[in-house]
């Protein structure tokens, strides 16, 4: 099951986006979610979806995530908000990496600000 979870999720990111590169990332991300990295909310969220329970489009409709999506857009807004304007320029940098194609930021690329 997790493997077909994993490729419809797969499928769905690739066309809410259209490059398999951001899909990829979101997926890894979703992946470090599901171990634990975001509480344990957003590890069951992230279960759900990579093994295939639910669909990313259904989420903003399924009272059971609302409030954990919405703490973790509200986390996100405030880490956001806090960034120096280095940080910030390195962000963008590593988003307009992956808009264009590359394998975004590695190891050495995670700045000194902590992401929610």
């Amino acid at each position: 099951m997790r493997d077909r979870g994993e490729e419809s999720i797969g499928r769905e990111l690739e066309a809410l986006s259209g490059r398999p590169e951001i899909a990829s990332q979101v997926k890894e991300s979703l992946r470090r979610m599901r171990d634990g990295e975001a509480g344990p909310e957003m590890a069951e969220m992230s279960r759900d979806l990579l093994e295939g329970r639910i669909r990313l489009r259904d989420l903003a409709t399924t009272e059971v995530y609302a409030d954990g999506l919405t703490a973790g857009v509200e986390r996100y807004r405030r880490w956001e908000s806090e960034l120096t304007p280095e940080d910030r320029q390195k962000l963008d940098e590593e988003v307009q990496k992956l808009r264009d194609g590359g394998d975004g930021p590695g190891p050495a690329a995670a700045s000194s600000a902590r992401r929610p």
